[in-house]
């Protein structure tokens, strides 16, 4: 859900080359997040495509195929897409924002640097502002990776997601599971040729 989250941090390695733009590599990336069941029993699931840029203009989005989400048990990704995502609604969750920073283009190689992002999340059909905490770390003058370094709670109530939990719930025989959902991520982004 909201590995695109996490992709708002790369808005600031705009100063790092103004004239580049940077692509978010869906192999060395990954969005993840834990559901609680049963009150107190944690599985740990994650999306297998998101895609992502950084314009030269310091525009960033994060897009997150939410068909792609993964929990390894095929019938539950099923009817996640389905009664909770209603992915054939709303197809993706997008993250975008909008950062220049001179803090970035001062890291060298094998430096880290934190930052506090506000982003907006678009996730199905309804928007709003999250702030993102994250390590930026320059691998090479090519090469970036954003971790977040405390999950995004996500509120399932901020997305009109409650009536889908309830459906899984119902589907799956459970007494409750969590309304609210951390998400972590880690991307990499390498810089266009």
């Amino acid at each position: 859900m909201i590995k695109a989250t996490v992709l708002a941090g790369l808005l600031s390695l705009t100063s790092l080359d103004l004239l580049a733009n940077w692509t978010v590599s869906n192999e060395q990336s990954t969005v993840s997040f834990i559901s609680v069941k049963k009150s107190n029993v944690m599985e740990a699931h994650h999306f297998n495509q998101i895609t992502g840029q950084l314009t030269k203009d310091g525009s960033f989005s994060l897009n997150i195929d939410l068909a792609s989400v993964d929990t390894t048990i095929g019938i539950r990704d099923q009817r996640m897409k389905e009664h909770l995502f209603e992915q054939s609604k709303f197809a993706n969750a997008t993250v975008s924002a909008s950062l220049t920073s001179a803090i970035i283009s001062k890291l060298k190689t094998n430096e880290t640097t934190p930052l506090s992002l506000t982003a907006e999340l678009d996730l199905h059909g309804y928007k709003k502002e999250i702030t993102l905490l994250v390590d930026v770390i320059k691998l090479s003058d090519s090469s970036l990776v954003v971790n977040s370094t405390k999950p995004v709670f996500i509120k399932a109530n901020d997305f009109s997601l409650v009536k889908g939990i309830e459906k899984l719930r119902s589907l799956a025989g459970l007494p409750s599971i969590s309304t609210t959902v951390p998400v972590s991520f880690s991307l990499r982004l390498n810089k266009d040729k």
